[in-house]
């Protein structure tokens, strides 16, 4: 009997919590999932049922930001944020 393995990819990002998450994004963990849980925020929910798990992606999250910035019409936001990174 063959066992099937799988091998994987260098480039595959793994997934991080919602706790990471806020503290990548400087939100709080409850931020970070209402704003998942409306979709407005790239998460992916886990389980079936009400209480799902939320998991992020680092870059995901950073692409969001970056064009969530650029797409925002609050100058001054964008100025903070640039000033930050």
């Amino acid at each position: 009997m063959a066992i099937a393995t799988f091998s994987q990819p260098a480039s595959l990002e793994s997934f991080v919590s919602a706790e990471r998450a806020a503290e990548f994004l400087a939100m709080s963990r409850k931020t970070i999932l209402a704003l998942a849980r409306k979709g407005y925020l790239p998460g992916h929910p886990i389980g079936q049922g009400v209480r799902k798990t939320w998991k992020f992606r680092l870059s995901e999250l950073d692409h969001w930001m970056r064009t969530e910035l650029i797409s925002c019409g609050d100058q001054g936001r964008i100025q903070e944020r640039k000033k930050f990174l």
